[in-house]
């Protein structure tokens, strides 16, 4: 995530702040089920985009001018709602019935879940870009 609960080993990494291409590296070496989707481009966000191959779940990585990570989307199908809501309890403190929050070398961050009609959504930024 990440400090974005993101499955498998990566759940204790934390991306933002990280170069594009340090990102890459570790998704490659450490998160096996998400593969880099690079079938389409968007010229309006710096980013990079994570998709399983069941399509239940895509994670982005937004990215500034420079090539550093400000923060993450993770999208996921319902079926893993209580799966990733749990994950979240065991890992950080809940602000909200949909927030939690952590800090990390004296920074703060807030991981916000949103329900959508098809997925949920999991972002995770600093609550300096707030």
């Amino acid at each position: 995530m990440i400090c974005l609960a993101i499955p498998g080993r990566a759940r204790g990494q934390h991306f933002i702040g990280k170069h594009k291409s340090e990102v890459r590296k570790i998704m490659k070496e450490n998160i096996k089920e998400l593969y880099e989707d690079d079938s389409s481009r968007n010229p309006v966000y710096n980013m990079v985009k994570y998709i399983d191959n069941l399509g239940n779940q895509t994670l982005i990585y937004f990215f500034s001018g420079q090539d550093t990570c400000l923060y993450s989307k993770w999208m996921c199908d319902y079926s893993m709602l209580n799966k990733v809501v749990s994950g979240l309890n065991e890992k950080y403190e809940q602000s909200a019935e949909d927030s939690w929050h952590y800090t990390l070398d004296g920074l703060d961050y807030r991981i916000i879940l949103n329900t959508g009609e098809w997925f949920f959504t999991i972002t995770t930024k600093s609550k300096k870009q707030e």
